[in-house]
């Protein structure tokens, strides 16, 4: 079944916005169609179409269920800005591996920059990317500096770090004895020098992917993917 985020109301949800468009005009369901409505909780409705408006679609609530593809663990990935494009497809793969958040920060070498613009688009992908997966819960979102990933450092279990040239060999499996795992990606253009011995300093594992210097984005999905799978997530 399609599905599509709306408000549930006691025993009806309500299909509005760009999701309604979706439904109505691009994918012409009709009246009597079923559908799986997601409110951004851990439930999923499963629903009856009653009525297309100009405006919404109303349906039925005929059941509903936890989610199957929830995370298992709380992995939060660190990325720095890079160009919309490859910003894109980071925050579709975050979703899609089961990242639960996501926080962007600029660094000395970041080339592209934080705008509100950026930030709305990139929600409007997580949501898209959480129908594809069948996940019921958006990933979050947030902006940061540089020096906040310091603080927020002792939220979590294990940090990872990417640390390009200087990395050293990990071993993931030792990952399933965590329950909060942080990532973090640098830029194009890598980190600097006081920024690497900053994330150092507050205890992160400086690891390595290799001897081949990859990009960001291919960074990003290779160690995510890693996580995901072999800490249970």
């Amino acid at each position: 079944m399609r599905r599509f985020f709306g408000k549930v109301v006691e025993n009806k949800a309500f299909i509005e916005d760009e999701e309604f468009l979706h439904l109505k005009v691009v994918l012409r369901m009709k009246e009597g169609d079923n559908v799986v409505v997601l409110d951004g909780s851990e439930t999923e409705y499963v629903c009856k179409i009653l009525n297309i408006r100009k405006d919404c679609a109303i349906a039925a609530i005929l059941d509903k269920q936890i989610c199957n593809a929830l995370p298992k663990k709380e992995i939060t990935l660190y990325q720095a800005f890079t160009k919309r494009e490859k910003l894109e497809l980071i925050v579709q793969k975050a979703v899609e591996l089961g990242v639960s958040n996501l926080v962007l920060f600029e660094s000395d070498f970041t080339v592209a920059k934080d705008s509100v613009t950026k930030k709305d688009r990139l929600e409007k992908i997580v949501k898209s990317a959480c129908k594809q997966c069948e996940c019921s819960v958006p990933m979050n979102i947030n902006i940061c500096k540089f020096a906040d990933i310091s603080k927020s450092a002792n939220m979590h279990d294990i940090v990872l770090f990417a640390n390009e040239r200087e990395g050293k060999e990990f071993d993931f499996s030792s990952l399933k004895k965590y329950n909060k795992i942080a990532i973090i990606i640098g830029p194009e253009g890598g980190f600097s020098d006081d920024e690497k011995k900053t994330v150092l300093d507050f205890g992160a594992e400086s690891i390595s992917l290799g001897e081949r210097i990859l990009r960001s984005e291919t960074a990003t999905i290779v160690l995510t993917g890693i996580v995901c799978v072999l800490s249970g997530n």
